[in-house]
């Protein structure tokens, strides 16, 4: 097997882990701790999202665009985790000695999720070194880390019996996925000058801030959808059912983020500028028309195969349906996202993150005036998803004759 196919391979174990963690919590310790699970699940990523702002992807633009050693880089993250480190401690101790915080809901849980966001955050910055001067293949293995190590631990507390408490399962992950991530960069470099080129910070920081809005909003939806499905009446219980269909919907997403790298290489290393035709013709070659429709087929097919094997699951199945057609359309949205990346054009990036919060957010909202939970937060994402898809594909064509003209 080539290290493509293998890449995308094992990074899928990680998506199958991730949707296998909220199914173990939902059917052995019950809908309500699937709704506390993905409640913070889904906060700690905002978190993680805020720590890092984008440095990934300015990272890999120092080593692809300018050359920039990984021992350089290595340094200056160093620094950079260090005052993370500190920033989070101080959160940490304020939240013990203040007062006023005991009164408030998930108190502890939080404060262990803001304890584990430096290292979360330096499992994705080491992470950043590994892709060009490992390969893609150990990057694949540490990307999928976190996601396996979420469902060990989730196996040790339905072993024991604990149905709360999940945030330490995320801080046990974060640590073992950023010593896995630092090993690996370090064997891609440790010797070298430690100053980083001059401008190049600059440049990093340029580049990473306007990435990092995008990620800080994507990591959001989920979120507030969650959050806001829980202010509005819906029971935890509901919050949990919602939190199964997201899973779902971010399989396809999470797909789409382990594509990602390897649509940014080979677009990042063109000497042109390749264009949508060009990515679904690779796709095409590479994966084959027959293999992309049965997909679909599946992921259509599969929420109701899993209610007639799953009966106490019979009634989700129009939540994971609509949440798999919305899922089919982000893939798409997302793979056309990474090649407006590797162009440069960030400022339809950011807006189409904003959009996907701010009006999935707000349509969820109203639906939920009329319908449950479990039926307004799946149509409110098909509804931006394909509105999203549509402005993309208009803005891509718009570009392509400019494109030819230079």
């Amino acid at each position: 097997m080539t290290p493509a196919p293998a890449s995308v391979l094992i990074q899928a174990g990680g998506s199958a882990a991730t949707a296998l963690s909220a199914v173990l919590v939902a059917s052995q310790l019950g809908l309500a701790a699937q709704g506390e699970f993905g409640l913070l699940r889904s906060w700690s990523d905002v978190l993680v999202m805020l720590a890092v702002f984008g440095l990934p992807q300015g990272l890999l633009h120092l080593q692809y665009r300018e050359a920039v050693p990984v021992a350089v880089l290595r340094h200056w993250i160093g620094r950079y985790l260090a005052g993370l480190a500190l920033a989070a401690g101080a959160v940490v101790a304020l939240g013990l000695g203040s007062s006023l915080l005991p009164a408030l809901p998930h108190r502890s849980q939080a404060l262990v999720l803001v304890a584990a966001t430096p290292l979360a955050a330096a499992h994705l910055l080491w992470r950043s070194l590994t892709l060009r001067s490992a390969g893609v293949v150990p990057y694949a293995m540490v990307t999928a880390a976190p996601a396996l190590l979420v469902l060990v631990g989730l196996l040790a507390y339905v072993a024991a019996g604990w149905q709360s408490g999940f945030a330490w399962v995320l801080f046990g992950a974060a640590a073992l996925s950023a010593l896995a991530s630092d090993a690996l960069a370090r064997r891609a470099g440790t010797a070298g000058p430690a100053a980083m080129p001059r401008g190049s910070r600059r440049r990093l920081w340029s580049m990473s801030l306007q990435t990092g809005a995008q990620s800080v909003l994507t990591a959001l939806s989920p979120a507030a959808l969650l959050s806001a499905s829980s202010l509005l009446g819906a029971s935890l219980a509901q919050v949990g059912l919602v939190s199964l269909g997201l899973q779902l919907y971010q399989m396809f997403a999470v797909a789409a983020v382990y594509a990602a790298p390897l649509v940014y290489d080979r677009a990042a290393r063109s000497e042109g500028r390749p264009d949508a035709h060009q990515l679904f013709a690779a796709l095409r070659r590479r994966i084959g028309v027959g293999p992309m429709v049965l997909a679909g087929a599946a992921a259509l097919a599969g929420p109701w195969a899993v209610a007639q094997l799953w009966p106490a699951a019979a009634g989700l199945a129009p939540l994971l349906t609509l949440m798999s057609v919305a899922g089919m359309l982000a893939l798409a949205v997302r793979l056309l996202s990474t090649l407006q990346q590797a162009r440069g054009e960030f400022g339809a990036l950011s807006l189409q993150a904003a959009t996907r919060l701010a009006a999935g957010t707000l349509l969820a909202a109203l639906l939920m005036q009329a319908w449950p939970a479990t039926l307004a937060v799946p149509a409110a994402m098909l509804a931006v998803e394909a509105m999203l898809l549509v402005w993309l594909l208009c803005l891509l064509r718009a570009a392509a004759p400019r494109s030819e003209a230079a």
